[in-house]
């Protein structure tokens, strides 16, 4: 049975601790979290390459016209979107990649990829969400309604995920650990065709 990079597109409600997981997943377990890119400028603490790819708005439009985007947006007046090489070329060199997204991008990734495996992660009920939101102290009445009707939103999409992850408060390593086993897991799974992007 030979091995085969992994593409795992992780989604999940905010606050349940997706980047938490996707940065301990990149130190210590080198899986590659494709750059975004944009039209913004950099704000001050931002590295080019590293926080996003930075172009003008006329060279991201020339990048959309040549094809060299898997998906794009324009959000709130900026263009953003993730390119091709930043996902091909990781996958053909071997190496596990982790899209990290919400649920309405992994409606759009699935439209998009072959062969990759999605993974929800939640937390082990909407009050344990709603404390970690609350202790932020960053969110008002309306965001954090927002924020738990996200929540359904995400836990509505559970069935069409390959497997769902529980984030417990104050056990992300269990988590973190679940998701590394998914991607030891899927990379000698004969079900699973090699990931691919389609055109």
């Amino acid at each position: 049975m030979s091995d085969k990079p992994v593409l795992i597109v992780l989604h999940g409600p905010s606050g349940v601790g997706k980047d938490s997981v996707v940065d301990e997943l990149r130190a210590k377990h080198g899986v590659h979290r494709p750059t975004s890119s944009t039209s913004r400028k950099p704000r001050d603490d931002e590295k080019r390459g590293t926080h996003y790819h930075f172009y003008t708005r006329d060279e991201f439009m020339r990048k959309v016209e040549a094809g060299e985007f898997i998906e794009w947006a324009e959000v709130y007046g900026d263009l953003k979107g993730l390119e091709r090489h930043e996902v091909a070329d990781a996958l053909a060199a071997g190496r596990d990649v982790i899209i990290r997204t919400d649920v309405q991008g992994a409606r759009t990734w699935r439209e998009r990829l072959d062969g990759a495996v999605f993974v929800v992660l939640v937390p082990e009920h909407a009050e344990a969400l709603r404390k970690r939101l609350t202790e932020r102290g960053s969110e008002t009445e309306d965001s954090l309604a927002r924020r738990l009707a996200e929540l359904d939103a995400e836990l509505g999409d559970l069935p069409n995920n390959d497997y769902v992850v529980e984030n417990h408060h104050g056990k992300l390593d269990d988590a973190i650990a679940r998701v590394v086993e998914i991607i030891e897991r899927e990379r000698t799974n004969p079900a699973r065709p090699a990931p691919r992007i389609r055109d």
